[in-house]
């Protein structure tokens, strides 16, 4: 019977190096689904020097000169040890070519910090038994699973990959023919991002040591794995304010807003501030108002990019220079909170969108609320393939401007409140429509427009730190 072995960290140094290509890629990589395609696409040989050609041909002539000359021990040696190295040789070549594997998630997005669930199958259609086998499935070069109770992520090299991918291994020990084995593997996710499982590496031996052959199997539908953001506590209350514009050209903002539905007669034990006191000195009938809750409308978080970045001064053989750099560990807390304030505004029943501008090769994002499929999805989704450093950005004016009647509030989601990118749409708009959601604060007056503080409505948990830290590596 086949037997697991529990899989082992790795680091990039002892990670397993291939030594050439002998099979072109058949299947594209495009990142289609509908690929059907299911060939090796890598194929390396780890094989000692007497399980090759070269080597075989040595064995045998060196076996037929001793026969020669009557050195009938030697010979029997040398006979035995090509027949040993002529097995393993094609035992190598063909050990991998029936092997199939599979793999489902039960499902494919969780937020940072929960844990995924894989269903994994690995069979041996040959009629040839494998003494041992690993599975690897890389993930990417952010890690962004780890195999669950392990303490180090598990890194590897396949093939001719230039930089090692993060990703997990399984071995099998005895795996015999027509064989298959199924299990459950738990991942526990350690930052945003998604990882990519187009395929599995395979390593395999025999049992003497003489060969060891790798290969890669590609999935017929690779799997994808969304990790959201990692959610922290958050107050909502600051979004549930509705701005509205007063008869008089002023401008006034009342909360839980509420009018009359109806009226219905007066009821023991109903609240005196329901009292229709005009229905009451009018008709001397005591009625009490049903009231009919006013919710806010659709929620936009709009994400200034471009202000979690800052100029450094840097010393150089030329005198000293300004090179502009990422704040990534700002930029980090700031989508986790855009992130839980989605996930809290939904939970209450509420719409929200998300726009993000392009930038580098990424194009612009502009989630807003539909009817077919959840907006919060969406929204999670593009929070997770964020991956700016510190490139200038492309607001999308013309798409925004298409949807802008959906939008409802607009809130500008920036670093400090000093100033931001979109401040010239903020204009635009106007303080009814536009607020903004800011890390920390820097002025002791924000200016005309409502402002709210991260300060106010979160407060980040330590476990959150250690968060930051490992995702701004």
């Amino acid at each position: 019977m086949g037997e697991r072995e529990g899989s082992m960290a790795k680091k990039p140094d002892e990670m397993a190096r291939g030594q050439e290509d002998v099979a072109e890629r058949k299947a594209d990589r495009t990142g289609q689904t509908d690929r059907t395609v299911r060939v090796k696409k890598r194929q390396q040989s780890r094989n000692s020097r007497f399980v090759t050609l070269p080597g075989l041909s040595g064995l045998l002539f060196f076996a037929v000169l001793a026969t020669y000359y009557q050195v009938w021990t030697i010979a029997a040696f040398l006979m035995l040890l090509f027949c040993l190295c002529a097995s393993s040789f094609f035992w190598s070549r063909v050990v991998l070519k029936k092997v199939e594997i599979s793999v489902a998630a039960r499902q494919n997005t969780c937020h940072a910090g929960e844990r995924l669930v894989l269903e994994m199958k690995v069979r041996n259609r040959s009629f040839l038994p494998l003494v041992w086998l690993d599975v690897i499935l890389p993930a990417g070069h952010k890690a962004c699973i780890r195999q669950a109770g392990e303490e180090e992520t598990s890194w590897f090299l396949l093939g001719r990959d230039v930089e090692p991918q993060a990703g997990i291994r399984e071995r099998f020990v005895w795996l015999l023919w027509q064989q298959e084995i199924a299990w459950e593997e738990e991942l526990d996710t350690l930052r945003r991002g998604v990882a990519e499982l187009a395929g599995a590496g395979l390593q395999a031996g025999d049992g003497f040591g003489l060969s060891a052959r790798e290969s890669w199997y590609s999935f017929q539908n690779p799997l994808r794995l969304v990790i959201w953001p990692k959610l922290v506590p958050v107050s909502v209350q600051p979004f549930l304010w509705i701005t509205q514009e007063a008869v008089a050209a002023s401008h006034g903002q009342t909360q839980d807003i509420t009018l009359v539905k109806s009226i219905r007669p007066y009821q023991p034990g109903d609240s005196v501030k329901r009292i229709n006191w005009r229905m009451l000195a009018g008709t001397g009938r005591m009625e009490v108002n049903r009231y009919e809750t006013v919710r806010p409308g659709c929620t936009t978080f709009l994400l200034d990019l471009v202000s979690f970045r800052q100029k450094v001064k840097r010393e150089g053989s030329q005198g000293t220079y300004e090179e502009m750099v990422p704040m990534e560990p700002e930029r980090e807390r700031m989508i986790s909170l855009v992130a839980s304030c989605i996930e809290a505004l939904s939970g209450q029943g509420l719409s929200v969108a998300l726009v993000v501008p392009e930038y580098r090769e990424h194009e612009a994002v502009i989630c807003v609320p539909g009817k077919e499929e959840p907006v919060t999805d969406q929204c999670m989704e593009a929070l997770a393939r964020i991956d700016y450093q510190k490139e200038d950005t492309r607001f999308p004016y013309e798409e925004f401007w298409q949807t802008v009647h959906k939008l409802g509030q607009i809130c500008i989601c920036t670093r400090t409140d000093h100033g931001s990118s979109p401040d010239e749409l903020a204009e635009h708009l106007g303080r009814s429509r536009i607020r903004y959601l800011a890390l920390e604060r820097q002025q002791a007056e924000a200016g005309e427009f409502d402002w709210i503080y991260a300060e106010n409505i979160c407060e980040w948990p330590d476990e959150f730190r250690e968060y930051i830290r490992r995702e701004s590596r």
